[in-house]
């Protein structure tokens, strides 16, 4: 039995109290190729539990860092190549966090929120629900990230990893880029408590622009065709802080983990999220998102070129992970890689 439009909208509502916000993310475009260690010792996962993409499956799934996040301790982050020179990451994960003041004028705001949970044509009862869940947000926003401060540069780095025998440890090739266009969503809005946790996330996306284009052959990355399906498995990438029983580790290899598509969240203002939650197995743990693999990709696990939702936050629950649709942007995806110089992504 389909949900009535108000427990749509309050359902969603209630889902964006729930989110917890994931951790984000030099001289010249491109440094030379180098081999290095790994960054995290054998054993330690980012998107956790999961595999090293040791066969560079993924090698599309790149490292970005801006110097300009490290006051607010998110300057680490995940980004995705959708061409040689576009890289495809969270909003958060390039622009500032900034104090929130609620008695400061915030008509703006509002009216944002109004647009996303519209009360207008419903009943006494349905507004009161929805203008009492704004009131809550309102309330309980500490932090604002939006288009209006952001960084100017971000390195991007590439990670492949070598060939190396069962029994050694692998070794890898990390190149280093620059970009220094770097456009967030114009409608870019995060607001967050004063413990992190998110209770307002909206068109969470921004594009990298490269100084110049890759070296490294990475499968072509292809948009989807149609909005995600609950139920629906995806391959969540990142590049974040691995986890070793309760010790978390430096920011950098590149780690993949399956999961399925437990729910999807539509606002009237066109915003599409979706929560993947895979029950653990036995004494398994099921493999989500962790710190630093915000901006990550989720691809179809039908097709893993396909690229159906960039990572957002890490569920409040610590076990779901939390996505925004890249189908629902694909205008402005589009319209951001008709800039000039911009290569073209399969459709």
């Amino acid at each position: 039995m389909p949900r009535s439009p108000l427990l749509l909208t309050f359902s969603w509502s209630l889902t964006l109290i729930l989110f917890l916000c994931g951790g984000c993310a030099s001289s010249s475009s491109h440094s030379a190729t180098q081999a290095h260690e790994p960054f995290m010792e054998a054993g330690i996962s980012a998107v956790y539990p999961g595999p090293r993409d040791t066969k560079n499956r993924y090698l599309s799934n790149v490292a970005i860092r801006t110097n300009a996040k490290k006051e607010d301790g998110s300057e680490q982050c995940s980004g995705v190549l959708i061409s040689p020179r576009h890289v495809l990451t969270a909003g958060h994960c390039v622009c500032l966090k900034k104090k929130f003041l609620p008695t400061a004028p915030q008509q703006h705001i509002a009216q944002r929120l109004q647009e996303a949970m519209p009360s207008t044509g419903k009943t006494r009862e349905q507004r009161a629900v929805i203008d009492a869940v704004r009131s809550r947000i309102l309330e309980h926003a500490a932090t604002i990230i939006d288009p209006s401060l952001c960084a100017t540069s971000v390195s991007v780095q590439v990670v492949e990893y070598l060939p190396s025998k069962a029994t050694a440890r692998s070794r890898l090739l990390q190149s280093e880029y620059l970009g220094r266009v770097v456009h967030p969503h114009p409608r870019l809005l995060v607001l967050d408590d004063a413990n992190g946790v998110s209770w307002f996330r909206e068109a969470d996306l921004a594009l990298i622009h490269l100084e110049s284009p890759v070296s490294e052959r990475f499968r072509s990355i292809k948009l989807p065709e149609k909005d995600v399906q609950a139920g629906h498995s995806i391959v969540m990438v990142g590049h974040g802080f691995g986890e070793n029983g309760d010790t978390t580790n430096e920011f950098g290899d590149r780690h993949y983990g399956e999961s399925i598509i437990d729910t999807v969240e539509r606002l009237p203002s066109g915003s599409v999220k979706f929560i993947a939650r895979l029950p653990p197995q036995g004494s398994k743990q099921a493999p989500r998102v962790y710190g630093g693999d915000s901006g990550g990709g989720g691809f179809s696990k039908a097709d893993d070129r396909v690229l159906i939702g960039v990572i957002s936050a890490i569920g409040k629950d610590g076990a779901s992970s939390i996505f925004t649709s890249v189908f629902a942007y694909e205008d402005w995806l589009k319209q951001e890689l008709n800039h000039e110089g911009a290569a073209t992504v399969a459709p």
